[in-house]
Parts: structure tokens; C-alpha cells; sequence
């Protein structure tokens, strides 16, 4: 059956903010619902995804839903990637850094990650035309400027970008680098899931980014769950050329 990924996506989004404005700062939404299969399961998270489960089952599609809080559920030939929202601290906390992210692995991949504090919405098909609210993204960045996640090898990447910040949603940064804001993301953690970057992989992957683990692998072709939890990969995401120092200087 033939979807519009993106009519979807946008559906999907207003949902969640539709669900998730009225409780943002209020003291149920910090609320420890229990352990998801990828971290602690706050109120915030579970009435973002309930939202999107109400949509699937409402709209009958038949899919295989790999979320967060939930793991994998479901079965059909679209997969739907979500994180409903991938920044919950910064959410929590009043940082205005937050995100849905949103990956359609089906008769074609389609990645679409919106900033819930701007508005910005970041989308592209595989191999397609990355856009930002509708027009064309370069990663051109022209300040030396990368996100930088601690963990071995951090001290050798380091020198090769001036200023690094950690700013907690890796969707949104990945985005970053695909629409030329950042030249890098680099987490050294081993905590990056497909939860969080399945849909801005996508992104950054059409804008000329290379998005890959710390070997220069595809970060999850070895698979994405196990053991009821989902596999934390470190990533690496740059330009080519970029990308290659970066690979090099951590195994240097």
C-alpha cells in the first residue's frame, strides 16, 4: 500500500504537540512511568507516543511501530521509526532544544525530525532532496563549530573543531549538520539508537553527510534491538572529508 510519508509525519507531530503542550511544564509530566525500552519512561514521553498509536490504529495502518518507550510493536510492510520526543530533559527542564523524530523505512525511506520549540521542520527521502521548511539544505557550515559527546578518543578529535557543544537532542543536531549550522556530530558514548537518529540519518545522509559509527560502518547493520532493549551505537557525522580526520584522529 502506497503512503504519504510526509501528510503522515505532520499528522503525527500535531498529535504529539497537541497532547504535549498543555503538560509541559507541569510537575505529572516528569512523572517515572517505568522503564521503556530505551530508558526511563517519563508521562511526557507516554502521552507523546500514546498519541501516535492512537493515529496508526485510528487510520488502520498496518506497520511495524519501533518506538522508544515501547520497543518494537506490530507487524506490516512500513516500518515507523519514533522517537516521540528526543530531548525529554531538555523539554523538562524549560530548554528550548526538543524534538520529534520520525524515520518510514517502506516502498521508500523518508526521515522528518521538527524542532517542537521553533517550528523548524527538517525532511528528505532517501537519496531525494533534504529540506528545511521547504527549501534546500547544504551541510556548508563555515564556523568551526561540532557537537561532541565524551568518550574514548575524545581528547584526539578535540583540536580538530574550535568550539564543541553538547546540546541533547541528536536528532535536531544531525539536522544541524545536514542544514549547515554544525560541521560534526560526534558521540563517543555508545548511547546513539535508532530511535534517535533513524530519521535525521536519513536527512543528512541525502544533504552529503556521512553518518557512520566509530569504524566507518553503517552505524546499525548489525542490527538496531536486542535483549529487550535497544543497541547504543557511537556515531559520526560529517562531510567526507571531515568525517575521514575524525575516523582517523580516533584511531590514531
Amino acid at each position: 500500500m502506497m503512503y504519504e510519508y510526509p501528510e503522515m509525519a505532520r499528522d503525527m507531530v500535531a498529535l504529539i504537540e497537541k497532547g504535549v503542550r498543555p503538560i509541559l511544564k507541569t510537575q505529572e509530566a516528569h512523572e517515572i512511568m517505568g522503564e521503556g525500552a530505551g530508558d526511563q519512561t517519563r508521562f511526557l514521553d507516554r502521552v507523546a507516543e500514546d498519541a501516535v498509536f492512537h493515529y496508526v490504529k485510528e487510520k488502520g495502518i498496518a506497520c511495524t511501530l519501533v518506538t522508544e518507550e515501547s520497543g518494537i510493536k506490530g507487524e506490516g510492510d512500513l516500518t515507523i521509526i519514533l522517537d516521540p520526543i528526543d530531548g525529554t530533559t531538555n523539554a523538562l527542564t524549560g530548554i528550548p532544544f526538543f524534538s520529534v523524530s520520525l524515520a518510514f523505512w517502506g516502498e521508500r525511506k523518508y526521515g522528518f525530525v521538527k524542532n517542537l520549540f521553533t517550528g523548524d521542520i527538517y525532511e528528505a527521502f532517501e537519496e531525494g532532496n533534504p529540506l528545511k521548511n521547504g527549501k534546500t539544505i547544504h551541510p556548508d557550515c563555515t564556523e568551526s563549530i561540532g557537537c561532541l559527546y565524551i568518550g574514548e578518543g575524545f581528547w584526539n578529535v578535540l583540536p580538530l573543531i574550535d568550539a564543541w557543544r553538547c546540546l541533547g537532542s541528536l536528532a535536531l543536531e544531525l539536522s544541524y549538520v545536514a542544514a549547515g549550522n554544525l560541521m560534526a556530530l560526534v558521540d563517543l558514548r555508545e548511547k546513539a539508537r535508532i530511535v534517535d537518529i533513524g530519521g535525521a540519518q536519513i536527512i543528512a545522509e541525502a544533504a552529503g553527510v556521512k553518518v557512520t559509527d566509530e569504524r566507518g560502518k553503517s552505524p546499525f547493520e548489525d542490527g538496531f534491538f536486542g535483549r529487550g532493549e535497544f543497541t547504543g551505537k557511537k556515531v559520526i557525522c560529517a562531510l567526507p572529508e571531515l568525517h575521514e580526520k575524525i575516523l582517523n584522529a580516533l584511531h590514531g
